[in-house]
C-alpha cells in the first residue's frame, strides 16, 4: 500500500492543469507497476470521464479499491488530493501578498505545463486512436467540431461515448 499511496502522491503533484494533462502520467506509472493492462486502463479512464470528479481523483480511487478494496480507496484517494491541496493553499497565500508581474509569470508556466502534459497525454493514446479507422474518424470529427463549432464540448464527448456505446453493441450482437 505504500507504493500505491507514494504513486499518487506523485500524480497528484503533477496534476496542476487536471483532466486530460493527467492522464498520460497515470497511464505511464499503473502500467509500470503492473497494476493494469493497456486496455483495463483505457476502460477505467472511460469510467473515469463519466463519473463525476477530476480524472485523476477518479482513477486513483478506482486503482486503490482494485488493489486493496475500501482502505486502498481511501489511501489513493487522500494521497492524489494531498499535494494540489496543499499547493493550492500555499500559491493562493502567496499570490495575495505577490500579485502582479509574477502572478503573470506562474499563470504562463502553469499554461506551458499543462500543454506539455496534454502533449504527453495525446502520444500515450495515439497508437489506440490508430488502431481502427472509426477511431481515427471520431477523434479527428470531435477535434474539428470543437474547434470550429460552438458545440460545448461535453456534448461532443457524450455523443461519441454513445455512438461508440451503440457501435460495440451492435458489432458485438452481429458477431
Amino acid at each position: 500500500m505504500l507504493n500505491l499511496m507514494l504513486v499518487f502522491l506523485k500524480i497528484g503533484a503533477a496534476s496542476f492543469g487536471g483532466g486530460w494533462t493527467i492522464v498520460g502520467i497515470i497511464r505511464t506509472d499503473i502500467l509500470a507497476q503492473g497494476w493494469m493492462s493497456p486496455q483495463a486502463f483505457s476502460d477505467l479512464v472511460a469510467l473515469a470521464q463519466i463519473t463525476p470528479g477530476p480524472v485523476a481523483l477518479n482513477a486513483a480511487t478506482m486503482v486503490g479499491y482494485r488493489l486493496y478494496g475500501f482502505w486502498g480507496a481511501v489511501l489513493a484517494t487522500v494521497s492524489v488530493l494531498t499535494v494540489p491541496v496543499c499547493l493550492a493553499l500555499a500559491l493562493t497565500g502567496f499570490s495575495l501578498k505577490k500579485a502582479g508581474k509574477r502572478q503573470k509569470s506562474l499563470t504562463e508556466a502553469l499554461k506551458s505545463g499543462t500543454l506539455g502534459l496534454l502533449i504527453m497525454t495525446l502520444w500515450a493514446f495515439a497508437p489506440a486512436m490508430v488502431q481502427s479507422w472509426q477511431n481515427a474518424a471520431f477523434a479527428i470529427a470531435a477535434f474539428f467540431l470543437s474547434i470550429f463549432t460552438k458545440i460545448n464540448p461535453i456534448w461532443i464527448i457524450l455523443a461519441a461515448g454513445l455512438i461508440g456505446a451503440l457501435a460495440r453493441i451492435l458489432f458485438t450482437q452481429a458477431a
